[in-house]
């Protein structure tokens, strides 16, 4: 009884599936609402991907710029005969603030930013015997403390030479050094991973039949991120795909999220 019950319930989700290929081949325009409303979709995805590393940037590292796209994620969709639904997905290159860089240079080479700043004002404060020179070079310093995230609350005499107390701030949550290292390389991982999400948890309403594939295929969008460098020649593209069936069984519940997500095929060319 129970094989039985599961065999129906086969052949109604196949009844249902086909109904809806049928009704978007018989209504083009809704077909193309589906698309264009995953295509929003998947346009946010980029944006949460890029959005989860730059907290976690932000949490190591607060200063007052912070990471940013150089332009908004666009995608573009469409239906492809003999294949099924493809997703063309410009990815905005990650744009790093110029203090980023210094200070993890000033980290690679064992002259931490605080450090740096710390000898800064040493000097400053030995070397300037004009107040006013004093002051102004103090206030470049601030800001400069600002840009790196090494400020801290401090008491200061009126002259600004003394110091009485510094009252330290809270430490950082840890953050992977290699997300400092390589931001791109985690970009990518991140943006990746969010469109993976995105094509299982929301392609539902798209019909994409037994045999055919939902793909996404990834393009920086100045042709210098994803391993991509300036060369038009050397472009590279990450495509991500699933078959059709594989997608039903993860709508219809037969398969799990992780092991959905296992059948995403990736390739790199």
């Amino acid at each position: 009884m129970k094989t039985l019950a599961a065999a129906v319930a086969f052949v109604l989700a196949g009844v249902s599936a086909s109904a809806q290929s049928t009704a978007d081949a018989a209504d083009p325009v809704k077909a193309r609402q589906k698309i264009s409303m995953m295509e929003g979709t998947l346009e946010r995805a980029v944006q949460n991907g890029a959005d989860n590393l730059i907290r976690q940037m932000r949490t190591s590292m607060p200063t007052a710029e912070s990471p940013r796209l150089s332009a908004p994620p666009e995608v573009r969709g469409f239906r492809l005969e003999g294949y099924g639904v493809f997703f063309d997905v410009e990815v905005p290159d990650f744009m790093l603030p110029m203090s980023w860089s210094l200070r993890y240079m000033m980290d690679q080479s064992g002259l931490t930013a605080a450090s740096a700043v710390g000898e800064l004002r040493t000097l400053m404060t030995s070397q300037l015997s004009d107040a006013q020179a004093r002051q102004r070079a103090e206030q470049a310093i601030t800001r400069l403390e600002m840009q790196l995230g090494t400020s801290q609350p401090r008491q200061r005499l009126a002259n600004n030479v003394a110091q009485t107390s510094v009252v330290p701030l809270p430490q950082p949550a840890p953050v992977d050094p290699g997300t400092l290292a390589n931001p791109d390389e985690e970009y990518t991982k991140e943006v990746k991973s969010a469109l993976v999400e995105a094509m299982l948890e929301n392609s539902g309403p798209i019909a994409v039949g037994p045999d055919e594939w939902l793909g996404i295929a990834l393009r920086a969008s100045r042709g210098d991120r994803f391993g991509i460098s300036g060369d038009p020649s050397d472009a590279q593209t990450i495509m991500l795909s699933i078959k059709g069936s594989d997608l039903a069984a993860f709508h219809e519940r037969r398969i799990s999220f992780e092991e959905a997500r296992k059948l995403v095929h990736i390739r790199e060319n």
